[in-house]
């Protein structure tokens, strides 16, 4: 059996954010397997799953969406200058390489960040500074 893979997609809560995310991927030729969505005030997050996730969040993130893959951790930092130097110093600190970086959005004061590392259980444990999503 293929194991599947979940990816994240930020999103502004809006009319037609389904609507465009499955149109994408439908047009695409991938196969959803699940999808879940969870919105707070103007933001959100849509989770779904496939068989076929390096094209569907290639596909994804061509169509201009912000699309992480599951092994990617989501932060939410305070939008101010250091924020980001902070994490990348505790990461350094406890010996974690930092091997890719999005910087998905910006608002209200807060950015947040999706990163993907060489030990995710060491990055969960290394940020203090951070909230996960």
């Amino acid at each position: 059996m293929e194991q599947l893979k979940r990816i994240v997609v930020l999103v502004d809560n809006e009319v037609g954010v389904i609507a465009g995310i499955t149109k994408v991927l439908a047009d695409g030729g991938i196969n959803l397997e699940a999808l879940s969505t969870e919105m707070s005030g103007d933001q959100g997050s849509v989770a779904l799953t496939t068989n076929d996730v390096d094209h569907a969040l290639a596909l994804l993130n061509q169509a201009g969406y912000k699309a992480v893959s599951d092994d990617a951790v989501v932060l939410r930092l305070l939008d101010e200058p250091g924020a980001l130097a902070t994490v990348a110093d505790d990461l350094r600190k406890a010996g974690v390489n930092i091997q890719g970086l999005h910087i998905l959005g910006r608002r209200d004061g807060y950015a947040t960040v999706a990163l993907t590392t060489d030990d995710r259980e060491r990055t969960q444990a290394a940020i203090r500074s951070a909230t996960i999503i």
